[in-house]
């Protein structure tokens, strides 16, 4: 018994000597470190923040709009009538290097940056067009029919804007060189989906509706706030991204959003409306990348 007990002890002792691994274990009690262990930790270790995952992008648009139906109550007048396919244009004239359009800011969701999320700020402005005639039906003390939409007979404006602020999935498809090394050219798409929110002005039947001032205390709400919530909107966006310089890009897209408006506050009353919107952007964008000042 004797003799068994030290040859155990000897074996233990080689056993050190010949396998780290089996030493750390016969004099700690843990088990070895697995692959998939390790890198989780070197995962927690990074941190969801403190990665190069992230991306950021500022730009700017020039969006179309196609005709639509612009639907007006107003119970208080005896008013509920449509305006029907009312055209409207954006009011883009120039860049202005301090008001972007387009934000986002995002983060990639795999190893391999195919994948991301974001969310989305899209600043677009819609204005009915002045002098165009339209066909208004319903009951309405101004007129019914074949009408010019005038200054003073009907104007509606989104002027502050038409804003829809989304949460996008992005797929990227590399087309020249490697994802986000200079010179990389990739194929961008997207989907999303968030809120419309939107800052009203109008003109109906000789009658102006505004907003009235801005403060800290009535900045956003549904019913009342100097931005309203009014709807959903939902994108669908194509286009190209080129790393001029790494970890700079230049993104080229074709947007369509589609969006459902209602209590939209007009004088005595609210408006609704469906609209299809298509933006042409271009943005600047970052991917942070904490090595590449070092």
């Amino acid at each position: 018994m004797k003799y068994a007990k030290i040859a155990l002890l000897l074996n233990l002792t080689m056993g050190a000597f010949v396998s780290p691994t089996f030493a750390q274990t016969a004099t700690t009690g843990l088990q070895p470190t697995s692959p998939a262990a390790q890198a989780s930790k070197e995962g927690n270790e990074k941190g969801f923040f403190k990665s190069d995952d992230w991306f950021f992008s500022w730009g700017y648009n020039k969006t179309h709009y196609s005709n639509s139906n612009i639907n007006v109550s107003q119970p208080s007048l005896g008013n509920n009538f449509t305006v029907n396919g009312v055209q409207g244009h954006d009011e883009f004239t120039h860049l202005v290097c301090c008001s972007p359009d387009n934000l986002r800011l995002g983060r990639y969701l795999d190893e391999g940056k195919t994948y991301g999320l974001d969310l989305s700020l899209d600043h677009t402005k819609f204005t009915s067009t002045i002098g165009q005639v339209a066909v208004v039906t319903g009951k309405n003390s101004g007129g019914v029919g074949s009408q010019i939409l005038s200054t003073d007979f009907f104007s509606y404006m989104l002027h502050n804007g038409l804003n829809h602020v989304m949460v996008n999935l992005s797929y990227r498809k590399p087309l020249l060189g490697e994802l986000d090394e200079t010179s990389n050219l990739t194929f961008i798409g997207k989907v999303g989906t968030g809120l419309a929110i939107v800052h009203p002005f109008s003109v109906i039947n000789g009658t102006e509706y505004q907003m009235g001032k801005k403060t800290l205390t009535n900045p956003l709400g549904f019913n009342n706030g100097w931005w309203r919530i009014v709807g959903t909107s939902t994108g669908v966006e194509l286009g190209m991204r080129y790393v001029f310089m790494k970890p700079f890009y230049l993104e080229w897209t074709n947007k369509q959003i589609f969006t459902n408006m209602s209590n939209v506050p007009v004088f005595q009353g609210s408006a609704s409306q469906n609209l299809r919107s298509n933006e042409i952007i271009f943005s600047v964008g970052y991917t942070f990348d904490p090595n590449h000042w070092k």
